[in-house]
């Protein structure tokens, strides 16, 4: 049994397995997963929030709507996927030099970056051009792990050799919102069918943030001596709150089937954290190991000569994830309503957990082999993700609606190095 390659194979299988990069930007629902989020202006009623609050204006948009408990869940690598980790890594196989060094090929450019993201709605309502989202629970992480450090994990310690460990970091916010969403209709201008702006106006409840703050360390083994120092910030908080601000607007043409959009999110958007609590600890030792005191525990309670001090921050705060959001719908693409196609550019304005500044473009297709049973298929290049595939179906009955998509990135299937799942639930009571 090797143990190294269990416990590299399992901490990445929870990465891998589960889900895909964290979409921190518009709302995971089972219908837009399956479009690579390519849909923003189909998500009427009270999935207009993180989208684009202006769809409440449309005349498209169901008078009243209820959103039921939903669940959307993305986590991804950018370096391992389930079968390379069921190939490479799995119990009794011991990893060659060959093994280790493409394992270490795989992260030594960028590090192996891990990111997740759970999206859990509870309860909305809309009625005409209004939208509460009454209860949303976000869960976001992110994590870093260094080429040099899974050296070390993979191969122990090398004599001489610097181990350096100040790209280790990690993020994890976890947090309930509070939405209210309105869309207002315009004139048009003659060349215009519709146009409306529509805001949301978000109160975010915060339960627990823990994350790095600066950090740096070095670790090397001499023939004589263990070398090694470093200060490290702990941050944890339990309790904060904030706010956001998306702003809308949306469109169609006069031929009446070409509907476009756009979305500024977040243009006000963040967590203000109560009592941040810092640990903040200090180690070094510059000396070999006395035999002879191995059995003593204060020996090994002082071995790296270390500190601490704890102390708390009053004023801390994490951004939202900022971003402009344009998009396009060509209805009735098919003919005899037979379905649309999608088409969105996403532009994240920060680096956040989940988010970079990278242009994400995607296109979806929403194809109705009936008007019960909806098939969807979307692909996006760019962002985080790099590659999306993803696919899904509803089903639409009088009042009720069920969407489920998923998604993979990075390659398809088993070889994706992330995947997405999203399920969702919405009445739509009156049109």
């Amino acid at each position: 049994m090797n143990i190294k390659a269990i416990l590299l194979a399992s901490t990445l299988f929870l990465f891998v397995l589960i889900s895909s990069p964290a979409k921190s930007q518009p709302y995971i629902t089972g219908r837009s997963v399956a479009l690579s989020i390519s849909d923003p202006l189909k998500m009427y009623g009270a999935y207009c929030n993180g989208a684009n609050p202006a769809i409440l204006a449309s005349p498209d948009n169901p008078l009243t709507t209820i959103v039921l408990p939903s669940l959307g869940l993305s986590v991804s690598n950018n370096a391992f996927s389930p079968n390379y980790i069921g190939q490479n890594l799995v119990e009794g196989k011991r990893l060659t030099d060959t093994d280790i060094s493409d394992i270490l090929s795989r992260v030594k450019q960028d590090n192996l970056n891990l990111n997740g993201r759970l999206l859990a709605p509870i309860l909305g309502f809309s009625n005409k051009n209004y939208a509460l989202n009454a209860l949303d629970l976000h869960v976001r992480m992110t994590a870093t792990i260094p080429e040099e450090v899974l050296h070390l994990v993979l191969t122990g310690w090398e004599e001489d050799s610097l181990y350096r460990f100040s790209e280790v970091d990690y993020e994890l916010l976890a947090y309930w919102s509070t939405s209210f969403s309105f869309g207002h209709e315009l004139a048009p201008p003659e060349w215009l069918k519709f146009l409306a702006v529509g805001a949301t106006f978000r109160y975010i409840i915060a339960r627990n943030y823990l994350g790095l703050g600066k950090h740096e360390g070095s670790w090397r083994v001499t023939r004589e001596n263990i070398e090694t120092q470093g200060n490290i910030q702990l941050l944890s908080a339990k309790s904060g709150d904030g706010v956001g601000l998306d702003l809308g607007l949306t469109g169609s043409f006069q031929d009446g089937n070409s509907v476009f959009g756009i979305t500024i999110g977040n243009l006000i958007g963040s967590i203000n954290w109560e009592d941040l609590k810092v640990t903040d600890i200090s180690f070094e030792r510059n000396e070999g190991i006395n035999m002879d005191s191995l059995v003593a525990l204060d020996y090994w309670k002082y071995f790296l000569h270390n500190t601490d001090s704890t102390y708390y921050v009053r004023d801390f705060r994490t951004p939202q994830p900022r971003y402009l959001l344009f998009s396009l719908q060509r209805r009735d693409f098919y003919g005899k309503n037979r379905g649309d196609v999608y088409l969105s550019w996403y532009q994240g304005l920060n680096t956040v957990p989940g988010q970079n500044t990278s242009p994400r473009v995607s296109v979806g297709t929403e194809f109705l082999a009936t008007q019960v049973l909806p098939l969807r298929l979307g692909i996006a290049v760019g962002g985080i993700e790099k590659f999306e595939l993803s696919g899904g179906f509803g089903l639409r009955l009088a009042r009720y609606r069920l969407d489920i998509g998923a998604s993979w990135q990075r390659g398809i299937f088993y070889g994706a190095k992330g995947f997405s799942f999203a399920i969702s639930n919405q009445l739509s009571l009156i049109f």
